[in-house]
């Protein structure tokens, strides 16, 4: 077909075509440039950080519009969803965020109180336990006696308070006789933790966990069993079992990248952060200054603690303002690690006492964390003080209320200025309406010797130590003891006192003079009744003279000395040993034949055990005819004297 170019209607046709194919194009680029339409969320309840991330990939969610955040709970299970920032059915658009929040599981780091396992059955231990979501246990299975099946055994920690993650071993009883019957291990291949748990419980054997890190094998799941599915084992064995880490992830230094590229790098890679903030000189505010770890391999679902900068520190201004709302500042922000330090001093100022008047640093300064802010605090304008000794205290009072001070601690002082006048004043600069303290005389101490009579000495000794606290300067002298018919024990009498010596004398009584003992002779008495008497009318016992006697037994008293005897004395007596004689019998049954020093012990230990003193006893060996260990001169059975010395010779045998 052939179009006529030059012709109006041709040109005019192909003109109206040529705008209404322009304006469908710009339609066309406006639909395709319109927002997207908005994305309806799905309740997520279930489902895992995969599958999410997942799902925001196909829904061509921008990387910043999901959030992964974690925290501990205790109700929520490890790894399950918490909450999510926007309700399933609700609308997603572009300049949405979308947060999920997952369980890390049960805090490991809160205390719990262990109780006293004691009696304990293995299913109330159990119960603890799960209450008390603790996070590390292990059940081992013993033999025991005395321990009833079923029962604690033993802990392996000693303390009573641990930490959730702390790990705990118990061992349970499994009775007298806990061979048990053989079990046929499964394969735990498809089994949970949890599930081997609970099968390990059922058949009283000890789980042995371990841990590696796999690329084939899924988080959590088994690698290797020991032994084998299928071999035979028995109550109170021990398998090990190793379970899948997951896949390691190899950690890297997140420093200089904003929060959410830290969060999102932690995200795409399996791993927990856990974010804290503080401050930093060279890192500006919301980029990372650290993390932990911060390099090595990891296993997927750790946590990393990563430090984000809250930037330099941004000084207030506190002039006239006090220096505990300075202090208050520092507290806050050094909870953010930025180790301010304040320092203050005093200055003479026209402002109030206690107002900052200067500070180091302008206001709205950004301080370096570690700075030293130096401050300068009003203590007033100063004035000074004269010494006013010898003034009134009346006109002391209105000299200090001139100078717009206060009145500060009074205190009384004995002195040679007259009563009521100022011996002695703080002096020198002080910051207007602080306090200056003061002493006010008392005068001289002048005390009268009757205030001390009919006094214990010690009652006597305080009246002169209260007075000397106020700078009297006196002392106290006991003059003398004796006894005194009026006077009680202990009190003093005659007292006196002198200015010039600044001393108070007084006399002690002893009480009325005591009436003498009369001491009867106790010979042929115990000492035990003797000591009574000494005792019982104040007496004390005298010398002691131990001699032996015939007459009187042993202990007895043989004499002592008699007569009047003033309280207090000594009464000298002798008392008896009782007799010095000793029966022996025939010293040659104490013969060890042919063992000369066998004979000797023998008849040692013999007479000393009689009681006969080792020192008075000559043994001596020597050669003789007589038979090897046989007497050769010893004394005969019958009475022999303590005080005699003996002689015993016992036969070494004939020369050779």
């Amino acid at each position: 077909m052939n179009i006529d170019f030059t012709n109006k209607k041709t040109i005019a046709l192909l003109s109206a075509v040529g705008v209404l194919a322009i304006a469908t194009i710009a339609a066309v680029v406006v639909l395709l440039t319109l927002p997207g339409k908005a994305i309806q969320v799905e309740d997520f309840s279930g489902k895992t950080v995969e599958e999410i991330k997942q799902w925001a990939t196909e829904k061509k969610l921008a990387d910043s519009q999901l959030v992964i955040d974690y925290e501990f709970s205790d109700t929520v299970d490890k790894d399950k969803l918490i909450s999510q920032s926007i309700a399933s059915e609700q609308k997603l658009n572009k300049d949405s965020v979308l947060t999920v929040v997952f369980s890390k599981g049960p805090d490991p780091d809160v205390e719990v109180t262990l109780p006293d396992f004691k009696d304990m059955t293995e299913e109330e231990i159990e119960k603890f336990v799960e209450t008390n979501k603790l996070l590390d246990v292990t059940y081992e299975y013993a033999v025991d006696e005395k321990i009833e099946k079923g029962k604690f055994i033993k802990v392996n920690v000693t303390d009573t308070v641990v930490k959730r993650s702390t790990m705990l071993i118990f061992t349970i009883s499994q009775g007298e006789d806990g061979t048990g019957e053989q079990i046929i291990v499964p394969d735990f291949s498809d089994y949970t933790k949890a599930k081997i748990t609970n099968w390990a419980k059922a058949n009283k054997v000890t789980i042995n966990w371990k841990e590696e890190a796999s690329d084939k094998i899924a988080k959590d799941k088994v690698i290797s069993q020991d032994p084998k599915a299928g071999e035979t084992i028995k109550t109170g064995d021990k398998i090990t079992v190793t379970l899948s880490l997951g896949k390691t992830v190899t950690m890297k230094s997140l420093a200089k990248m904003s929060k959410d590229e830290a969060k999102k790098w932690l995200n795409d890679n399996g791993l927990v952060g856990e974010f804290s903030e503080a401050y930093s000189g060279s890192i500006e505010y919301g980029y990372v200054i650290s993390n932990t770890p911060e390099k090595g391999d990891v296993k997927q679902g750790s946590t990393v603690k990563v430090k984000v900068s809250l930037g330099k520190i941004k000084l207030e201004s506190f002039i006239g303002k006090k220096k505990e709302d300075a202090e208050n500042f520092k507290k806050k922000v050094n909870n953010s690690e930025a180790n301010l330090t304040f320092t203050y001093s005093e200055v003479e100022s026209t402002e109030a006492v206690g107002t900052i008047v200067s500070q180091g640093y302008d206001s709205g300064t950004y301080l370096s964390p570690g700075t030293t802010v130096n401050f300068q605090i009003s203590k007033g304008k100063s004035v000074t003080v004269e010494n006013k000794a010898g003034s009134s205290e009346d006109d002391f009072k209105k000299y200090i209320s001139s100078l717009g001070l206060n009145l500060g601690t009074r205190s009384t002082v004995y002195s040679d200025k007259a009563a009521g006048l100022i011996v002695e004043n703080e002096t020198g600069s002080k910051a207007a309406g602080s306090s200056v303290w003061y002493k006010v005389s008392l005068g001289l101490y002048n005390p009268a010797a009757s205030d001390f009579n009919n006094k214990t000495v010690a009652d006597a000794r305080k009246i002169i130590e209260n007075a000397n606290n106020s700078g009297a300067g006196w002392s106290f002298v006991e003059q003398g003891s004796d006894y005194n018919e009026t006077v009680a024990s202990g009190i003093t009498y005659d007292c006196s006192a002198s200015s010039s010596e600044k001393k108070v004398s007084c006399f002690v009584s002893k009480g009325p003079t005591p009436k003498p003992v009369n001491v009867g002779s106790f010979e042929g008495k115990s000492f035990n009744e003797f000591n009574s008497f000494i005792t019982n009318n104040g007496l004390k016992l005298g010398t002691k003279t131990e001699e032996y006697s015939d007459t009187y037994a042993a202990g007895t008293i043989i004499s002592n000395d008699t007569g009047e005897f003033t309280k207090g004395t000594a009464v000298n007596y002798t008392i008896s040993l009782g007799s010095s004689k000793i029966q022996i019998v025939d010293l040659t049954t104490k013969v060890v034949a042919n063992d000369p020093e066998g004979t000797k012990n023998n008849i040692m230990n013999y007479l000393t055990g009689q009681g006969f003193p080792a020192g008075n006893i000559n043994i001596t060996i020597e050669t003789s005819d007589v038979t090897r260990g046989e007497l050769i001169d010893y004394p005969g059975a019958g009475f022999i004297d303590k005080n005699d010395k003996i002689t015993i010779v016992i036969s070494s045998g004939p020369s050779d």
